[in-house]
């Protein structure tokens, strides 16, 4: 009888990082816990910019540079160990960063904005460098990934509604165009400016109005343009630029006295159609005006009356015995303001 001698295999221990270390170390937990096992104390009691710069060498793949030695010493020289050349801030950067770790790509992009002169002026300035200003940088378009100033002052989704429209713009006209609209965006100071400048580009220009206009109606058909009039005439032209560039509305300008701004919109029955026309600061066109507009507009073939909706609502049997047509002078008022 052969004595059968059965040999174990030891089995490592499963390391598992402590809740705490979970909550300091983040994603990096369960590589800290490899090196610093339970209950991870040389971890834990180090001082905030020594456990930053471990989760930086782990950001950085730099794991053969982990160990104690990135605890203790001088701080200058552990920071060598990781990153050499380091860029110059990181190390009072790291005091600076808080009590937990922040995300492998926020430490990466920390170091390409301390690398950066107009962003490391910033960084240097900071009583506590935020990490999600940080982080949100990764989400902006790439021409503006370096500007920490605009990242400090828009929130998360207003970052990605950037990103987002930077998509749209690549989407209709291509990633250059894309590019290139993200580096005028860059510029901007404020979240209002930012916020402009991208509403500025995400629309494309108008396609061409339907007439080229008269010697008293003349085309605004821009966007500069409609911004243009809509300062001129203090109304609210500006926020209908969508209207113009889907092609539902063409704007014109009455240019004689006291002028006026123009809206005509396609009509499913009749073309063309006089939507609106009202002088400056909205105000109420004078009679022998709007006779002077609506012969010029008739001669553009734009109809004035009403629109073919009401029309085709009054055929309708659904309406009810009860409705009644406005007359088209009723309508003529809405248009021109009373």
């Amino acid at each position: 009888m052969f004595n059968r001698i059965s040999e174990t295999v030891a089995t490592p221990a499963r390391v598992e990082p402590s809740s705490l270390l979970k909550l300091v170390a983040g994603e990096f937990a369960l590589r800290a816990a490899r090196l610093w096992p339970a209950p991870h104390t040389p971890f834990l009691t180090a001082p905030a910019a020594r456990r930053h710069l471990v989760c930086l060498a782990l950001a950085l793949g730099r794991e053969a540079a982990v160990g104690d030695g990135l605890l203790a010493g001088r701080l200058r020289g552990a920071i060598r160990a990781v990153a050499d050349p380091a860029p110059a801030g990181l190390e009072r950067a790291l005091g600076r960063l808080g009590e937990t770790a922040w995300t492998g790509a926020a430490y990466r992009k920390l170091l390409e904005l301390l690398a950066d002169r107009k962003a490391a002026k910033l960084l240097r300035h900071a009583e506590v460098i935020d990490a999600d200003a940080v982080g949100r940088l990764a989400g902006l378009p790439a021409p503006m990934g370096r500007e920490l100033h605009l990242s400090l002052v828009i929130t998360d989704d207003g970052a990605a509604a950037v990103s987002e429209a930077c998509g749209a713009i690549a989407f209709r006209c291509g990633p250059a165009a894309a590019d290139a609209a993200a580096a005028r965006w860059a510029d901007a100071e404020t979240e209002a400016a930012l916020f402009d400048a991208v509403r500025e580009d995400l629309y494309p220009e108008p396609p061409a109005p339907p007439h080229p206009g008269t010697a008293r109606l003349k085309p605004l058909a821009t966007k500069a343009e409609l911004r243009e009039a809509a300062r001129r005439y203090g109304n609210c032209l500006a926020g209908r630029v969508n209207h113009a560039v889907s092609g539902f509305s063409a704007y014109y300008e009455w240019t004689e006295a006291p002028g006026a701004v123009v809206e005509v919109s396609r009509d499913a029955v009749f073309g063309w159609r006089l939507e609106e026309a009202k002088g400056p600061s909205n105000a109420v066109l004078a009679k022998d005006v709007r006779e002077a507009l609506t012969s010029e507009l008739a001669l553009m073939g734009v109809y004035v009356g009403r629109s073919g909706w009401q029309l085709e609502r009054a055929l309708s049997p659904d309406v009810g015995r009860g409705w009644r047509l406005p007359s088209v002078a009723d309508d003529l008022a809405d248009v021109f303001g009373g």
